[in-house]
């Protein structure tokens, strides 16, 4: 989870990626703004995906899914990302949005609090968490589920995005990420407090989804 090893794969993923995309596009025999179409997002962004952008998650399991409708060959085995595909995701702490809450570990599968059932299709290696505090209200209420991949991304990748981030001190918040005074320094923004500044993020992941706390429930 350490990111000296995380950014080559990062950069393989992106490059393979734009080509199984594009491969897969070609395939359907559709144009860009078709393909864009048929994904339910614009030409632009399929452009972008061609030429190496990420996209989210959402549009990948889009991909996944217009790939097997149309039983075309959509070969992620190569690119960095899982490739298998699951509708149960492990619960491995709480994270703050306000409220400080003691880091979980997520490299051992048997460790979760808990497995859930979602409705709809996620990679191997994503993960959940549940929000503790009301300082991201309206966006992430107190019991919300989020998911992330476990994987994580460098913390300067993921500038103006919300994250799960575990800090130096092992704190872990939900926050969105700005740059700090500094190389190496970062500073956490909420809806509802006061930012957190300049502090050294260990380890940091988008997220990924959101189930509202009342639509989850832990057995």
């Amino acid at each position: 989870m350490y990111f000296d090893s995380m950014e080559p794969l990062d950069m393989r993923w992106r490059m393979e990626l734009k080509v199984a995309i594009r491969r897969l596009r070609t395939l359907a025999g559709m144009t860009q703004h078709a393909f864009a179409e048929a994904l339910g997002t614009t030409q632009p962004t399929v452009s972008r995906w061609e030429t190496g952008a990420k996209p989210e998650f959402e549009h990948l399991a889009k991909l996944r899914a217009f790939a097997e409708e149309r039983n075309l060959d959509f070969d992620l085995s190569e690119t960095g990302w899982e490739t298998g595909w699951t509708q149960t995701v492990s619960i491995f702490g709480y994270v703050g949005a306000g409220a400080e809450v003691l880091p979980h570990n997520d490299t051992d599968p048997t460790n979760g609090l808990d497995v859930v059932e979602v409705d709809f299709p996620i990679p191997e290696g994503t993960g959940a968490v549940i929000v503790r505090g009301e300082s991201q209200m309206p966006i992430f209420e107190d019991g919300d589920l989020i998911g992330y991949h476990k994987e994580g991304r460098p913390p300067a990748d993921l500038i103006g995005k919300m994250c799960i981030v575990r800090l130096s001190d092992g704190r872990m918040f939900i926050k969105k990420i700005k740059r700090g005074s500094g190389p190496g320094f970062f500073t956490l923004t909420s809806s509802n407090a006061a930012d957190i500044e300049d502090v050294v993020i260990e380890w940091s992941a988008p997220y990924r989804f959101r189930i509202p706390r009342d639509e989850w429930t832990r057995y």
